[in-house]
């Protein structure tokens, strides 16, 4: 990735630069859309680099409110894709991944647009995703749980320290809701790095629902923000609220830009009412009440059932679920299954796993919850649809995000099995 900033067509714009990185086992995309949310309300003009992305490859890239063209992705693409031949052509052992490209092309076209900074989450880990050679000495970490241990560890602590690499030396990691035994490991490893450990600890209460949104009260570092309400629900999201209030905060200081408090908190406040996430905890359909997640660890579902618990409706789940067969499935069902009233079993066209395996251990963790199969995410819908209209329940389709992002295209009447996730 250095021979990618090396080759943009001028180094100071990006020698410049002070951006945010996110990263966290689970709510990084929710942070930076937060955190970028919230610099745009104080008149910051900010591009967005998210992964992975749900309809189309675009998602990923934008500034301000706007994705990027299609022009403009194949512009950045097609100068990508020539650096990648051309750094390949020279190193015959080593080649780009295909998130690398994404990034050099996302970096490509920031170049072109010059936003004043960038919000930028990581891939995998931290220590050697492509995002890390982004300049900016703000990291937040959202999050640590056992996930990709082929690659980042085999313990919490190790997959920390992975992680917290994303920060420079002499760098600010924000830090969210981590263990208590894993806190002290991983101030000491800042400490070694000269790297200024935050917990981005906060007051939340008088959490409650409205609909689709979500409101409580927060104070946080000594600063109260009263009442803020938000589309992106779960006390989980009230949490990753606190990571990015604080990473703004320590941007703004580090970046040398003075702002008072009091607007300070009314930009977070506006920030949060207007910030939308596709896919997270997403009420999309009335008739009957349908909500997608495409929380696809243990921990993201975990968050999922907290909030079904903590909405405290009346109306029984019909939980549509399968996961995908590279993910723990057993771990996902045992998070899923408590809230479920009547289970329809299914599979992603991506990567999902065997239906007769999800049912199996479905019934294996509550005997007797299993209402229906279905070999394809199109007849699972039609049969959640259907029995949800007679008994008058909530479709919550969730257990991985290419089973939600597919189903949420059924329901608006595309073809799942057109979907390109790459």
């Amino acid at each position: 990735m250095l021979f990618v900033t090396r080759s943009l067509p001028s180094p100071i714009w990006l020698n410049g630069l002070e951006a945010l990185k996110v990263t966290g086992s689970k709510g990084k995309g929710s942070t930076s859309a937060m955190i970028a949310a919230i610099l745009r309300q104080l008149g910051i003009s900010t591009g967005l680099y998210t992964s992975p992305h749900l309809l189309k490859a675009n998602e990923r890239i934008r500034i301000g409110d706007r994705l990027i063209s299609d022009g403009e992705m194949d512009a950045s693409l097609e100068w990508m894709l020539a650096l990648r031949d051309s750094y390949e052509s020279r190193h015959s052992n080593d080649n780009f991944g295909a998130f690398e490209v994404l990034t050099g092309a996302a970096l490509y076209h920031f170049f072109n647009q010059r936003p004043e900074t960038i919000v930028c989450e990581a891939g995998i880990g931290g220590r050697y995703d492509s995002t890390r050679v982004i300049p900016g000495r703000i990291t937040a970490l959202t999050s640590v749980e056992l996930e990709h241990t082929e690659l980042l560890g085999n313990s919490a602590e190790l997959i920390a320290y992975d992680k917290a690499d994303l920060c420079p030396d002499g760098g600010t990691l924000v830090a969210g809701k981590l263990e208590d035994a894993l806190l002290p490991r991983l101030r000491a490893y800042c400490a070694l790095r000269s790297i200024t450990f935050v917990e981005a600890a906060a007051e939340i209460s008088e959490l409650k629902y409205n609909s689709a949104m979500m409101q409580f009260k927060m104070s946080c570092a000594g600063i109260d923000y009263g009442t803020i309400e938000t589309g992106l629900v779960g006390k989980h999201q009230a949490r990753n609220a606190a990571v990015a209030i604080q990473a703004v905060w320590h941007w703004l200081q580090c970046s040398k830009r003075e702002v008072e408090e009091q607007r300070f908190t009314r930009a977070v406040r506006e920030a949060f009412k207007a910030v939308r996430w596709p896919g997270r905890f997403e009420r999309i359909a009335e008739d009957p009440e349908t909500i997608i997640d495409v929380g696809h660890t243990q921990l993201s579902l975990h968050a999922v059932a907290e909030t079904v618990r903590e909405m405290n409706s009346a109306k029984p789940i019909m939980l549509v679920t399968g996961v995908s067969y590279d993910k723990n499935v057993r771990g996902i069902l045992d998070e899923l299954l408590p809230i479920a009233t009547e289970v329809i079993c299914t599979r992603a066209y991506h990567k999902g796993s065997p239906v007769e395996t999800v049912a199996a251990l479905c019934e294996a963790i509550r005997r007797g919850i299993v209402w229906k199969s279905a070999d394809t995410i199109e007849e699972a819908m039609d049969l959640a649809v259907s029995r949800a209209r007679e008994q008058n329940m909530t479709v919550l389709v969730a257990g991985g995000l290419f089973l939600a992002t597919e189903a949420f295209v059924h329901l608006s009447g595309g073809d799942p099995r057109l979907l390109q996730f790459f």
